[in-house]
């Protein structure tokens, strides 16, 4: 296979994990990364490309870690309890495989929602957990797709630079 096919199919993949970043729980990051790393080993790094791909590496971890301290963060400072954002955390999970691609933001928002009413006894105060946790997923996805963007700048420095040098 010529490296410009190989170049064109990571391209394509990369463009992937730039849309999954808008369905939720789905491993836009991970996507990004092994796509970069399939690029530098079946086509090759050249001299920059480690050193970007390092760089790639670093971002995917920033962008994973986003999505779950955004949420989570934005839930605590709303109310939430350790409990609620759990059972967000496990409903939309459950949410994302019952009811793909929207059903784990549904799941997380009623998870948090259902665990705060029980725990509190306070509807109001267990909607206010769950706008927190609904506040700090739309955080974590802003910061998720201007990672997602900086990886892919960087991919695209790996092919211009690897080709050059």
């Amino acid at each position: 296979m010529s490296d410009t096919l190989l170049t064109v199919l990571v391209g394509l993949a990369m463009l992937l994990g730039l849309l999954a970043i808008f369905i939720p729980l789905m491993p836009e990051m991970l996507i990004l990364w092994g796509a970069s790393l399939a690029y530098g080993l079946l086509v090759g790094w050249g001299r920059w490309g480690p050193r970007l791909f390092a760089l790639i590496t670093v971002l995917g971890l920033v962008g994973g870690l986003a999505e779950i301290w955004a949420s989570s963060a934005g839930g605590k400072r709303a109310g939430a309890s350790l409990w609620g954002i759990l059972g967000g955390l496990v409903a939309g999970f459950f949410g994302f495989l019952i009811f793909p691609p929207f059903g784990g933001v549904v799941g997380l928002l009623l998870g948090t929602f259902a665990v705060e009413a029980i725990r509190m006894g306070d509807a109001d105060k267990a909607a206010r957990a769950m706008l927190g946790m609904g506040l700090g997923y739309g955080a974590s996805f802003a910061v998720r797709l201007i990672v997602g963007l900086l990886m892919v700048a960087a991919f695209i420095d790996i092919t211009i630079i690897g080709a050059l040098f």
